[in-house]
């Protein structure tokens, strides 16, 4: 048997091929196994001689046989092979994917075949990382964001009062309503006691605007077009709700002042109007900030995926886009639509959603790709128990403990539990790791980064200047 190896296109080919006496050796053994499955007159199943049970075979059978027999030397030989057994060793063969088998030439004095097996994808060439220039900016806080935030705060605290008041859009509107198509109730079209905020675009178009101008107590149809692009049978088909209004609430916001200042809790409790707008730009300074390193980082690992090459298989992309379609449509059909219909509902064609998911799923693989070489390049170490202890708040086997007793009382088998603990650990995991190869590439192009420690070190130096400044 020869055989060469070629790693191409996310694939490890290998071509091999066998010479007259193998192939001789390989078709007897073939046909002796053929034989054993054969009925002949006058002799028991399998038990006839090898010449009077040969006659009853099928030459494409006997091919098979021997093809059979060969591929099986070459998963034996293969497993001996040096450069073969490197790939299995460094788990670069994902034994997931089956190898495809060709037979490119078969005779009695020749048959050779062309194996490929699927590679784990690789960022092939790590493109330059350091000195790396980036144009995003860190937005500075102004009076008017403060004002936009505290004002946000006020309303995201109104109450909703009743009113007696014909209904406007930004009112919410407590509504029954029974929908009617030819006259007969449709499914999915009635309720009672439905709060709708009317402006909010929650139903279909042209029914939030015909509820305004009514007041609470007031009964009244609305008659519309159902959109081209619902699910049938209602598709552009004319229908009439019977409402009945049941309730006007317009929204109450709380004047922004001192004593509004004091009815706040938690991050922004305060004992008047000034404290509150220290407490928000410092939380909008501190929030900026984050964005600002977010984007930062984006663009500096952009800047390093788009010049560097990544290796991977197309069977690969194609099981993740077809695990990942399944998992979406499973959960659209469990809000009772086919994916079809859900596609058609936001104007999508299952080419554009399948060319968008195959897309997003490129661009995660080269992201992952490029946090690996990076921490490969850079020697970051991998997070170590104690790291995965530090941010979990406890140690694993408690905290493997807890997580197992809450899921089976979720009802879940040993096998999801296991998959969900495992799944959720190297999500940790992957933070650490991601988290040190982002403040790695910071560092690398002249940003600093604040660690947690010197931020609680800064504000004990800040605690302890204020005391000295009240003695």
């Amino acid at each position: 048997m020869n055989r060469t190896f070629k790693n191409e296109n996310g694939h490890l080919i290998a071509n091999v091929s066998f010479a007259g006496e193998e192939i001789s050796k390989a078709t007897t053994k073939g046909i002796r196994k053929l034989c054993e499955g054969v009925t002949v007159p006058g002799f028991r199943k399998g038990k006839a001689p090898v010449e009077e049970a040969q006659k009853r075979l099928r030459g494409n059978d006997v091919a098979q046989a021997t093809i059979d027999e060969l591929l099986k030397q070459v998963d034996n030989a293969f497993m001996k092979d040096d450069e073969f057994s490197a790939y299995v060793k460094d788990s670069k063969i994902l034994g997931s994917f089956r190898p495809s088998v060709s037979v490119d030439k078969f005779s009695d004095t020749e048959v050779a075949f062309t194996i490929r097996y699927v590679l784990r994808p690789v960022c092939d060439k790590l493109g330059e990382y350091k000195n790396l220039k980036s144009s995003v900016t860190e937005a500075a806080v102004t009076d008017t964001d403060v004002d936009n935030f505290i004002a946000g705060l006020a309303k995201d605290n109104a109450e909703l009062v009743p009113t007696e008041e014909a209904a406007k859009l930004g009112d919410t509107a407590n509504i029954d309503f029974v929908g009617l198509m030819n006259g007969k109730e449709f499914e999915g079209g009635s309720a009672k006691g439905f709060d709708l905020v009317l402006g909010s675009k929650h139903f279909v178009p042209g029914f939030e605007e015909q509820v305004v101008s009514h007041k609470a107590g007031e009964k009244f149809d609305i008659s519309l077009n159902m959109p081209d692009n619902y699910p049938e049978p209602l598709t552009g088909k004319p229908v009439v709700f019977k409402v009945t209004l049941n309730s006007v609430k317009v929204s109450q916001v709380p004047e922004v002042n001192d004593e509004f200042a004091t009815t706040l809790s938690g991050e922004f409790a305060s004992k008047d109007l000034a404290e509150l707008k220290e407490k928000v730009h410092k939380h909008l300074v501190d929030s900026n900030h984050r964005r600002y390193l977010t984007a930062l980082v984006n663009d500096l690992l952009n800047q390093v995926r788009d010049s560097s090459t990544y290796v991977f298989a197309d069977e690969y992309i194609n099981n993740l886009v077809s695990q990942r379609k399944a998992a979406e449509e499973k959960q659209v059909n469990s809000q009772g639509l086919t994916l079809a219909e859900y596609l058609k509902l936001i104007n999508r064609t299952e080419e554009d959603y399948e060319k968008q998911l195959r897309d997003g799923i490129v661009a995660e693989l080269k992201a992952s790709l490029t946090y690996d070489a990076l921490a490969s390049a850079e020697k970051i170490p991998s997070p170590a128990q104690a790291d995965l202890e530090k941010r979990l708040g406890s140690p694993v086997n408690a905290f493997i403990s807890n997580l197992t007793s809450y899921l089976k009382a979720q009802k879940l088998s040993e096998q999801q539990i296991q998959n969900q603990i495992n799944n959720y650990l190297n999500q940790v995991f992957i933070s650490i790791l991601n988290e040190r190869v982002q403040t790695r590439i910071l560092e690398l192009n002249g940003y600093k980064v604040t660690t947690d420690e010197e931020k609680k070190g800064d504000e004990k130096v800040e605690e302890k200047q204020t005391a000295e400044e009240g003695k």
